[in-house]
């Protein structure tokens, strides 16, 4: 409602480790458990006002939500994210896309007054915009923003 009223953008990205499976097969679900806890302090430190947000969804799957920034600044910012926590240096030797951890970023840039988003929508196009990350490669960012898709 905040944004709606001040016709701010809201940015929702969802990030998801990428081959964590392989992570916990090969590390143990011990060490995957560090790893969460890790991503997500990374996170929180990667923010950067106190209207940013960073949540667990569930699994391996993390959320940030932020608002009032241009496409350009969320592209960097999930940048940064990304450079952060492959910065950790996590080994994962059984990943096919870097000798460390790394993640896939799904990012909805959306101007509620024009797109009349809801929060489930977010969520749905989010997911979409990770999936499209994923798949073409993994340690990326798929960037959604007023009905089209862009990878990074």
């Amino acid at each position: 409602k905040r944004l709606r009223r001040s016709e701010e953008s809201i940015i929702f990205m969802m990030l998801d480790i990428d081959h964590f499976k392989r992570y916990n097969d090969t590390y143990g679900h011990a060490k995957g458990d560090e790893v969460l806890s890790r991503v997500g302090k990374t996170l929180l430190a990667s923010l950067g006002r106190g209207r940013d947000y960073a949540f667990r969804l569930g699994g391996e799957e993390f959320g940030i939500l932020t608002s009032g920034i241009s496409l350009e600044e969320s592209i960097a910012f999930a940048n940064k994210i990304c450079k952060n926590i492959e910065a950790l240096h996590i080994l994962h030797k059984n990943s096919s896309v870097s000798p460390y951890l790394t993640v896939s970023v799904g990012v909805v840039h959306s101007n509620l007054m024009v797109d009349l988003i809801d929060e489930h929508g977010l969520y749905t196009v989010a997911d979409d915009a990770l999936y499209a990350a994923k798949n073409s490669g993994r340690n990326r960012i798929a960037i959604h923003e007023e009905n089209e898709l862009e990878l990074f």
